[in-house]
């Protein structure tokens, strides 16, 4: 049975507000209106995850909140915030992966760049895809041939690059 790995980055941040810290910063309009969009593309092409692991920044709790919302088969109790997501590397990402994956047969991320892209770049390497840039709101998704792989060294295949602006 396939494995599915989602992996997105978070929507556009609102830099026009009173000064905040990078962790409490929110997403802006266009960043809701993104993430509504590629919570509605989910949903409508049945792509849920069974579980979710959420940087707790702002800008991540609010995209992924706004995602999940479009998704009616997601189980709310299966959203996951974990501190280490908040700009994690490369490795650290790994790890979080190799924590989480024997569980669902289906794991999403959402996180910060400049790990997400890393990590998504890096997988497109294992799928044969070009590198590609990571701009905010994009998902990404792989399948693996089952939930036994190692994100660091098994080949996987990139299914789908979802961009919210190339969406109708």
């Amino acid at each position: 049975m396939s494995y599915y790995l989602y992996i997105m980055r978070h929507a556009k941040s609102d830099w026009s507000g009173p000064q905040t810290s990078d962790f409490e910063r929110p997403i802006n309009g266009r960043g809701r209106r993104n993430a509504v969009r590629v919570g509605q593309w989910m949903s409508d092409n049945d792509y849920i995850p069974q579980r979710i692991i959420s940087s707790p920044a702002a800008r991540a709790k609010e995209t992924i909140e706004l995602v999940t919302a479009q998704i009616t088969k997601f189980n709310h109790e299966d959203l996951i915030y974990q501190d280490e997501l908040y700009l994690a590397g490369f490795t650290q990402l790994i790890e979080i992966i190799n924590t989480y994956q024997n569980d669902v047969q289906s794991l999403m991320l959402i996180g910060h760049n400049p790990g997400i892209e890393n990590l998504v770049n890096y997988l497109c390497s294992q799928s044969d895809n070009p590198e590609t840039a990571v701009t905010t709101a994009n998902l990404f998704i792989f399948e693996y041939a089952d939930h036994h792989f190692n994100p660091a060294a098994d080949s996987c295949t990139l299914i789908e690059a979802i961009k919210p602006r190339e969406l109708s």
